[in-house]
C-alpha cells in the first residue's frame, strides 16, 4: 500500500493487505444458488424446496443441448409413468427421443443385463424438459414448475449477483485498505505491536460493517445473524442490498474525512435509519428454532 513520508513523497507502506476480495465466491448460478438466497430473492418455501431437490436430478446447465442427464433417473423423478421405463419410452416419449437424437442431444447406450440388453439414454436439458412436460403426473407437473422457477431464478441472479459480488467486494477492499493503513501507522508510531496489525485492521473493518448494519436496521451485524440465521448481506433482497451497498459506500467518504465509526454510524442513521426491517427476513422456520 502507498503512504507518504514527511516530505509528502509517495513511499511503499510495509503493512499490506495480502488477501484481495473479488466477490467471485458469491457469483452463484441457478445450479449452485444456496437455499437461503433463493428465499431472499422472493421464492416461496415450496418453490425453494422443489428447486433444490429437482436440480439434483435435472440440473440447470448452461449448455442446454449437451447430453448430461440420465433419462432413467428423470423417469423416476417424474413418478415412473407407465410403471416401467421401457413402456414409458415406447408408448409416450419415443418420438421425442428420436427427434432430439437427430440433433445430437440424446446418446443411446446398451447394457447387458441377461436375456436382452438394457437401453439407456443420456439426454440434454432441453430434451429432459420436453419429456417432463409430456408427462401427466403430479411429479411431472412439479418438474414443469421447477423449470419455470429456475428460469426466473436465473433472471433474478443477474440483477442480484453484481451487487453481492463485485460491488461490495470493491468497497470491502477499499475499507480494508484504509484499516490496514491506519493500523500500520499506529504500529510505526509505537501505539500498536506489529504482530497485531492484521487483527486490529480486521476488527476495525468488522466494526464499520456492524455500524452500517445497526444504522440501517437497529441491530448489529451479530444481532442480525442471530435473529435471521444468516449475515445481512446474504439475506437482503436485491432492492435492500442495493440500498445497503449505497450506505456502505458512503462510509468511504467519511473514512477519508477521518471520522470515527461512531460518527459514521450517526450520520448514516440520518439518511438510512431503519430503512431495512429485520421482521421482513425472519422466516417461520427460524422463528420456531429461535
Amino acid at each position: 500500500m502507498d503512504g507518504r513520508d514527511s516530505d509528502g513523497c509517495t513511499k511503499r507502506n510495509t503493512y499490506t493487505m495480502k488477501i484481495k476480495r473479488t466477490g467471485k465466491s458469491f457469483n452463484y448460478t441457478p445450479a449452485n444458488c444456496p437455499k437461503h438466497l433463493i428465499l431472499t430473492l422472493g421464492f416461496t418455501e415450496e418453490q425453494t424446496e422443489r428447486m433444490t431437490k429437482a436440480r439434483r436430478i435435472l440440473p440447470f446447465v448452461e449448455r442446454r443441448t449437451t447430453p448430461c442427464i440420465d433419462a432413467r433417473k428423470l423417469w423416476e423423478q417424474i413418478g415412473k409413468p407407465y410403471g416401467q421405463f421401457n413402456k414409458w419410452v415406447e408408448q409416450s416419449v419415443e418420438s421425442i427421443l428420436v427427434e432430439f437424437l437427430q440433433n445430437g442431444e440424446v446418446v443411446e447406450s446398451k447394457t447387458q443385463t441377461g436375456r436382452r440388453p438394457r437401453t439407456d439414454y443420456t439426454i440434454s436439458r432441453d430434451c429432459a424438459a420436453h419429456l417432463a412436460m409430456n408427462t401427466r403426473t403430479p411429479e411431472g407437473k412439479a418438474i414443469r414448475s421447477y423449470l419455470l422457477d429456475m428460469e426466473e431464478l436465473a433472471v433474478k441472479l443477474l440483477k442480484h449477483a453484481p451487487i453481492r459480488g463485485s460491488m461490495l467486494a470493491n468497497i470491502d477492499n477499499q475499507v480494508a485498505h484504509w484499516a490496514f493503513v491506519t493500523t500500520g501507522n499506529k504500529a510505526k508510531a509505537g501505539e500498536l505491536p506489529k504482530s497485531l496489525i492484521k487483527q486490529e485492521a480486521l476488527r476495525i473493518e468488522m466494526k464499520l460493517k456492524s455500524a452500517v448494519c445497526r444504522a440501517m436496521t437497529g441491530l448489529s451485524a451479530g444481532e442480525w445473524k442471530a435473529k435471521v440465521g444468516h449475515s445481512i448481506r446474504d439475506t437482503l433482497c436485491t432492492e435492500d442490498l442495493n440500498r445497503y451497498s449505497l450506505a456502505y459506500a458512503s462510509t468511504l467518504a467519511m473514512l477519508a474525512a477521518n471520522m470515527a465509526p461512531e460518527q459514521i454510524e450517526k450520520i448514516l442513521s440520518f439518511g438510512f435509519g431503519n430503512s431495512i426491517q429485520v421482521d421482513d427476513y425472519i422466516c417461520e422456520s427460524h422463528q420456531e428454532v429461535a
